[in-house]
């Protein structure tokens, strides 16, 4: 009885340290994937927000960024400008981007908890505006679903597929004009909810 105590002394203790292990593991893991994505020139996949709206997203080194959904919704950003536009109530948000980082990195930065088991990563946070956020990553480094969730449970899910890279993107994708008759909402994204 006592070696079989002693066994699970340290098979507990063994779990407690590679629990440590992981989290250290999770945050280094997780900085290589953030280095991967940051390392590409250009990528395009389509995504699937939340099971149903589906879309092409587009980006481009630096920050450059143009999704277009299937419902007509646009995001786009140039690097210095992000534009949302909606056209059934042709209403176009435009966000000055002064200050603001960006990104994969930019959204998985500052959560206190990392962990990673497989492919799979999960961070949590009581400070930051999603409090858990699940990336699962495809063999090659690349999201494949972006889970984040909200204090409130509110939760936003982004499938990733058909992932191409370091392709020829032209710079007029991601300068966003909306049209004309378009209301135009300055800096939507500083304002109170």
């Amino acid at each position: 009885m006592r070696n079989f105590l002693l066994k699970i002394q340290i098979v507990l203790l063994f779990s407690v340290q590679m629990g440590s292990l992981w989290a250290e593991d999770g945050r280094d893991r997780l900085n290589a994937v953030i280095g991967k994505m940051n390392s590409l020139e250009s990528f395009r996949a389509s995504v699937t927000l939340n099971g149903g709206l589906t879309g092409v997203v587009s980006y481009k080194s630096p920050g450059q960024l143009h999704v277009r959904f299937s419902d007509g919704r646009i995001i786009s950003s140039n690097g210095r400008i992000l534009w949302f536009y909606n056209p059934d109530s042709s209403i176009a948000g435009k966000q000055d981007l002064k200050g603001i980082s960006g990104g994969l990195g930019g959204l998985l930065s500052g959560y206190e908890n990392v962990t990673v088991s497989g492919r799979t990563f999960r961070l949590t946070s009581t400070t930051k505006r999603y409090n858990e956020i699940i990336l699962v990553v495809s063999d090659n480094d690349l999201p494949r679903v972006l889970k984040m969730k909200r204090s409130d449970d509110e939760i936003t899910e982004i499938a990733f597929s058909g992932i191409a890279t370091n392709i020829g993107l032209g710079t007029g994708l991601f300068n966003f004009q909306p049209p004309t008759s378009s209301q135009i909402v300055e800096n939507p994204l500083n304002q109170k909810e």
